[in-house]
């Protein structure tokens, strides 16, 4: 499935009114740091609506919570399911969803900002530099300070930037050169993503685990069949690697994730699992001996959640994208078939 023309349109539009807006609001970078112990609130800015972008905001988190542990931090989303995946962090306050349908609601609008608004933050940050939508929320809050990555195509007043040098190749450790906004160097040896799941939600996963797997001696996999657009691999595709897979090993498991885009499983000879908590689906994905998908952001759960996972791509970069953590790996199936997708998986396993 190709990127629809109406997302490229969007797209396209996004960046036309960027333009526009950044040549008659310029304004100069200003590298000054910002006094951590001025700092008790943050904001961050990330109103999107996918799990694997929400995720990326955990090592930023997790590092401030590691340099500032008495300040509490809100976080603006666009999806409260995927935004409920940061709350139990323990310097998060409160997620904040701004729900899509917002925009074609503007009195839902104007009541959103104006509670927004009710609370003043010692600093906000855009974590998104350019994007639209979070220019356009970064301008309406109230904080002492505004912060986000330096642009050429940004519009919105800033009190504090920093310069994106892009020293993690990975795009899930972007947000850890914001610390540089307070002075503190992003950690030579970064973290993984970490949702720092709760003991008893690994219970509860186990209590799942145990309910659907009787033989503990089998070996478990969980797949995820869906992704987005060209990324998403065919079930046709999955049919010969479970086929082969099996060949190789007649007892592996597989557990089918279903979902509301994946509502059925695959075949008969899989199981299946759904969970509407994600925190609880990323325990699951833990619980099992292995977790496989294309790219997409159940697969960026998995490692956030300390699940092993094999991550099979098709199209993104596997430097930018693929799953992060030295136990995991990553491989470019463009030129491999099913069977030899299959042996790697065992191997793996």
């Amino acid at each position: 499935m190709k990127i629809p023309l109406h997302v490229k349109a969007r797209k396209e539009l996004t960046n036309i009114l960027n333009n526009l807006l950044s040549s008659f609001n310029k304004y100069e970078q200003n590298s000054t740091f910002i006094d951590p112990a001025e700092i008790k609130s943050i904001l961050i800015i990330r109103p999107n609506y996918r799990i694997g972008n929400l995720i990326f905001l955990t090592p930023l988190i997790n590092e401030l919570y590691k340099q500032m542990p008495n300040t509490k931090i809100d976080v603006i989303v666009g999806m409260k399911l995927a935004g409920e995946i940061l709350k139990p962090l323990p310097n998060i306050d409160k997620i904040i969803n701004i729900p899509r349908e917002l925009l074609l609601h503007p009195m839902d609008m104007f009541t959103f900002i104006k509670e927004t608004q009710q609370k003043k933050y010692d600093l906000a940050i855009n974590i998104m530099g350019a994007s639209t939508s979070s220019q356009l929320v970064t301008s309406l809050v109230n904080a002492k300070y505004k912060a986000s990555y330096y642009n050429e195509k940004s519009w919105t007043r800033l009190t504090h930037t920093t310069e994106l040098t892009r020293c993690y190749k990975h795009i899930g450790l972007e947000s850890l050169e914001l610390v540089k906004l307070f002075g503190i160097e992003p950690p030579k040896n970064p973290p993984t993503l970490d949702i720092k799941l709760t003991q008893e939600e690994q219970d509860l996963a186990q209590k799942d685990f145990d309910n659907l797997i009787s033989d503990k001696k089998t070996k478990t996999i969980a797949l995820f069949r869906n992704a987005r657009f060209d990324k998403k691999i065919a079930d046709e595709w999955w049919e010969d690697w479970i086929q082969e897979l099996r060949l190789l090993n007649k007892n592996i498991v597989i557990i089918d994730i279903l979902s509301p885009d994946i509502p059925t499983k695959l075949n008969d000879t899989v199981l299946e699992y759904s969970n509407k908590n994600l925190r609880l689906l990323g325990a699951f994905f833990k619980e099992c001996d292995l977790y496989v998908s294309a790219d997409t952001g159940p697969m960026h759960l998995a490692v956030a959640s300390d699940a092993k996972v094999l991550a099979l791509f098709n199209k993104t970069s596997i430097d930018a994208f693929g799953a992060l953590g030295d136990k995991n790996k990553t491989i470019d199936i463009n030129e491999l078939s099913a069977k030899d997708v299959a042996k790697i998986t065992h191997e793996f396993l």
